[in-house]
């Protein structure tokens, strides 16, 4: 951050309430806690012994319950529940009134799955990560890929977006200091990370190829010099 102020200068800023909302492709965990287990064991898909323990995308699928493409999910007993548009929170609070009605005592925890992100371009470890927040903060994105390059430009960070299946891009500027009060400054779920390369970078990549092309061209025409003074 070029322009922070210098000296003791202190600066506070309030962090964002970023909600995550979940939508249509979004898996959730859902377990309800009840002194009955048959209850317990009707809804929690990961309660099951002796199953094959995987990982990654098929164990995060086989655990939740994915939202399809109108908005609900599926769970046994109480059938179709709505809960594209809803917070974390809200979509909790809803579960749980279905659940009240057929059973008593029993207290609901949900959960999104699918909480990753993807670092790609200029950055010493570019991949996708798992995070166990529903958000953090682009610093710490860029902190768990290693950090930017020395020929990544700090000035054009592009981030892209899902949102109800349509694509959102903005490009962030990480030499300013006001970043870390707006609200590009936090990731979403599911967000790539793209750190373009420094023009240097084009222009030296660039300079390779010419480099060749000419090497090429001098090769030929001193070939071409060589039959034609052979041929006089």
């Amino acid at each position: 951050m070029n322009d922070h102020p210098k000296g003791d200068t202190t600066m506070v800023f309030n962090q964002n309430d970023l909600r995550v909302i979940l939508q249509p492709g979004d898996v959730v965990y859902i377990r309800v806690l009840s002194i009955d287990k048959e209850t317990s064991s009707l809804f929690n898909l990961d309660m099951g012994g002796g199953g094959v323990n995987t990982t990654g995308e098929v164990s995060t699928a086989l655990k939740g319950y994915t939202i399809d493409e109108n908005g609900y999910v599926r769970i046994p007993v109480i059938d179709t529940i709505n809960l594209s548009g809803l917070t974390i929170s809200q979509a909790e609070n809803v579960v749980q009134e279905r659940i009240n009605g057929y059973f008593k005592n029993a207290t609901v925890i949900l959960k999104l799955l699918n909480t990753k992100i993807s670092v790609l371009g200029e950055v010493n470890r570019p991949g996708t990560y798992n995070i166990l927040r529903n958000s953090i903060n682009l610093f710490e994105a860029l902190a768990l890929a290693g950090d930017i390059t020395q020929y990544g430009n700090r000035k054009s960070i592009l981030i892209v977006r899902t949102i109800n299946n349509e694509n959102i891009t903005f490009r962030v500027d990480l030499t300013k200091e006001n970043i870390i009060s707006t609200e590009q400054f936090y990731l979403l779920p599911n967000d790539i990370v793209i750190v373009e390369p420094l023009p240097l970078r084009a222009f030296r990549l660039n300079t390779t190829t010419i480099s060749l092309v000419f090497s090429g061209l001098t090769t030929l025409v001193t070939t071409l010099t060589f039959f034609n003074s052979v041929l006089k």
